[in-house]
C-alpha cells in the first residue's frame, strides 16, 4: 500500500481532517497496517465512515478582470479528506479494469488529451473536405454536468459496466454522507447535504464519470449517422463533458442532435444550449441551411 501514497498529489492544501498527502507518506509505516484493515472492513461492510463525506468547498475567480460579483464568475474547488482519497485510488485499482470507454472519449485518461482530440477533429474534417464533402458540426455543453449526475443512474451505469456489487455498495453508502461547507474569508459556512453530482477531487470521480457519460457515444453509434472514416465512426468526439458531433449530412447532424437531446433526458442531464453552436466546414461553408434543434430551442 505504500506505493499508492505516491499517487497522491503534494504542495495540496489540507482536507476537513487537516491532514494532506506529505502527512501520509511521512508518516510511520504502522500507519499502513491500520488503513489496511480500515480499507478491508469498509468494503466487507459497505460502510464509510461519516467524516469521509465531509468537503470544503472554496470558490475561486475565473476572471479576476471580470465581475467578481456575478456567480457565474467563480468556480469552486473541494478539499476533501485525505484518507478518503487514498481509498478512492485502492477503489481505482481494484475496478479500473472495468472501468474502459470508448476510443473517442478523450478526457481524464492516462497518455491521452486535448492534443489527441484536436488531432481526431482536424484528421477527420481534412478527409472529408478532400473528398469534395462539407462537415456539419454542432459542439455541446451540458449544463454542470459534474454536479448533475443522478446518484441512482450513476449506480446503474456502474453496475452495467461490470462494477464489483461491493463497490457500488460502498459508493451508495458514501454518496448518502455527502456534506459540504463553504469557506470565505476563513470562515466556514453551515453543512449542507450534496444530493447528486460526483465528488470533486477525487481520482475516483472522473473515472466513472467517463462511465457514465459513454452512453452518448453508444447510442450515436447505433444511429449509424455521422462522419465514417471507412468502417470508422468517429461522429462524435467527447473530452469529459464536452461534446462534439460531426456529420457529412444536415439530416444526419440533426438526428444526432435529436438523440443527444433523448439521451440526456433518460440520464437527468440538460443541455445549455446558450453555450451550444454549429458551424460548418467544407465547400457549403457559406450556404443557408435550416435551423438546427436541441432539446426544442433552435441552436
Amino acid at each position: 500500500m505504500s506505493g499508492l501514497y505516491k499517487k497522491l498529489k503534494f504542495g495540496q492544501a489540507a482536507g476537513p481532517d487537516e491532514l494532506c498527502a506529505e502527512s501520509m507518506h511521512y508518516a510511520h509505516p504502522i500507519l499502513i497496517v491500520h488503513l489496511k484493515h480500515l480499507f478491508k472492513l469498509i468494503l466487507l461492510h459497505g460502510f464509510v465512515p461519516h467524516d469521509f463525506g465531509l468537503g470544503i468547498s472554496v470558490p475561486l475567480v475565473k476572471d479576476k478582470a471580470g465581475n467578481i460579483n456575478n456567480i457565474d464568475n467563480y468556480r469552486a474547488i473541494t478539499l476533501s479528506p485525505v484518507i478518503s482519497k487514498l481509498f478512492e485510488v485502492v477503489l481505482l485499482s481494484i475496478c479500473g479494469d472495468v472501468l474502459g470507454t470508448d476510443a473517442l472519449q478523450f478526457g481524464f485518461k492516462d497518455n491521452i488529451g486535448c492534443a489527441d482530440a484536436i488531432f481526431t477533429l482536424r484528421a477527420t474534417l481534412d478527409h472529408f473536405v478532400q473528398q469534395g464533402s462539407s462537415v456539419y458540426i454542432a459542439s455541446l455543453d451540458i449544463s454542470k454536468a459534474f454536479d448533475c449526475v443522478n446518484h441512482y443512474k450513476l449506480y446503474k451505469s456502474l453496475l452495467c459496466a461490470g462494477v464489483p456489487v461491493v463497490v457500488v455498495d460502498v459508493l451508495c453508502n458514501w454518496y448518502s454522507k455527502l456534506t459540504f461547507m463553504v469557506r470565505w474569508s476563513g470562515s466556514l459556512s453551515a453543512p449542507f447535504v450534496v444530493s447528486s453530482g460526483v465528488r470533486q477531487g477525487s481520482c475516483f470521480s472522473p473515472a466513472i464519470f467517463n462511465v457514465f457519460i459513454n452512453v452518448f457515444i453508444v447510442q450515436l453509434k447505433f444511429l449509424r449517422v455521422g462522419c465514417h472514416v471507412m468502417s470508422l465512426f468517429v461522429g462524435c468526439i467527447l473530452y469529459a463533458d464536452d461534446i462534439i458531433l460531426l456529420s457529412p449530412s444536415v439530416t444526419g447532424l440533426q438526428q444526432m442532435l435529436d438523440k443527444c437531446s433523448e439521451v440526456a433526458t433518460s440520464i437527468s442531464m440538460a443541455f445549455n444550449v446558450n453555450k451550444s453552436h454549429c458551424i460548418v466546414v467544407g465547400k457549403f461553408y457559406n450556404c443557408v441551411i435550416a435551423p438546427m434543434m436541441l432539446c426544442g430551442v433552435m441552436v
